[in-house]
């Protein structure tokens, strides 16, 4: 899911006088109760929703259908034993201005219900920042297997290459020497191949990061093939297994990323407090920071998630 996108088109989206439905849930449970839980929040927000009188008449007939549209979400995702898709689901509903997005998301929501003008993205702003999209790439010197892994912890695809390079050869002088040059060929063939793919895959996704996994010499020659756009966007090495289990990997990919994202905060909180020390272009607290946002001079917001308005 191109979560960035999908984000900036709902922040675009205004559907004037008509009500816009956003509906966040919470669908990871262990045990009826809580499914019960997520049940009663939809009816009983359902049910509220429809007891609002100050619409106008085309607006209620607007809200009424995508009313009827999340009762029979619910009816799909929420009753019977099935476990559901995905640990959360945000849905933006507006059937006059033919708005209808259903989001998985690999973690949990707070639910929450929201009527308003335009959509509320307050929790999907958060899971945009909070993941980031990459692509793990096991290498050796015959094969390769690429995860593309999304929000951090979800496995869209995977994709595996295959190539026939020689085994050992026994002779010596100049026919060892050709044929281990031959060998050389084929792996730099098959590493070429594979780093055309990854290539081909960050032109398209710029902002996805990479995570290589080989022995050190094989990634190192594999590097050799790769662009600078694409080097850019590699942030850690691993160890893995080409034959591991997808789940092995997707939880090796989350460690890494949580790693990459602690250095990176840690690296903006020391330059913000660096140029707040020295009366640079930063200000600390709330009450410089209220000033700061109210002129329009905001250009990187750092708060603890925690933060509660008093």
């Amino acid at each position: 899911m191109e979560l960035t996108k999908e984000l900036y088109e709902l922040a675009q989206f205004s559907a004037g006088t008509m009500p816009v439905l956003s509906v966040y849930l919470n669908t990871q449970w262990r045990d009826q109760h809580q499914r019960a839980r997520a049940t009663t929040f939809l009816q009983r927000h359902i049910q509220q929703a429809g007891d609002l009188v100050e619409l106008s008449e085309a607006a209620r007939h607007s809200l009424d259908n995508d009313l009827q549209r999340l009762t029979a979400w619910g009816d799909r995702h929420l009753r019977g034993n099935a476990s559901p898709e995905a640990p959360g689901f945000a849905l933006f509903l507006c059937s006059t201005a033919g708005l209808q997005a259903e989001m998985p998301s690999p973690v949990p929501f707070e639910d929450e219900f929201v009527i308003a003008d335009r959509p509320a993205l307050r929790q999907l702003a958060r899971l945009d920042e909070d993941y980031t999209n990459a692509l793990v790439v096991m290498i050796d010197s015959r094969t390769a297997r690429i995860y593309e892994v999304v929000l951090g912890g979800v496995a869209l695809s995977r994709v595996d290459f295959s190539n026939q390079v020689p085994g050992r050869h026994k002779q010596g002088g100049w026919a060892q020497m050709r044929y281990q040059r031959h060998v050389r060929d084929r792996i730099d063939h098959h590493h070429k191949e594979v780093a055309a793919y990854v290539t081909a895959y960050i032109e398209e996704h710029p902002k996805t990061q990479v995570i290589l996994s080989g022995q050190n010499p094989i990634v190192a020659n594999f590097r050799t093939f790769l662009p600078a756009t694409v080097t850019a966007n590699i942030i850690d090495t691993l160890a893995l297994d080409i034959r591991d289990a997808r789940q092995h990997v997707l939880e090796a990919a989350q460690e890494a990323l949580a790693r990459h994202e602690r250095e990176e905060e840690h690296v903006t909180l020391d330059i913000l407090l660096n140029r707040a020390g020295h009366g640079g272009l930063a200000v600390l607290g709330r009450q410089g920071t209220l000033e700061a946002a109210n002129a329009g001079k905001v250009h990187l917001l750092v708060m603890n998630r925690d933060l509660r308005g008093q």
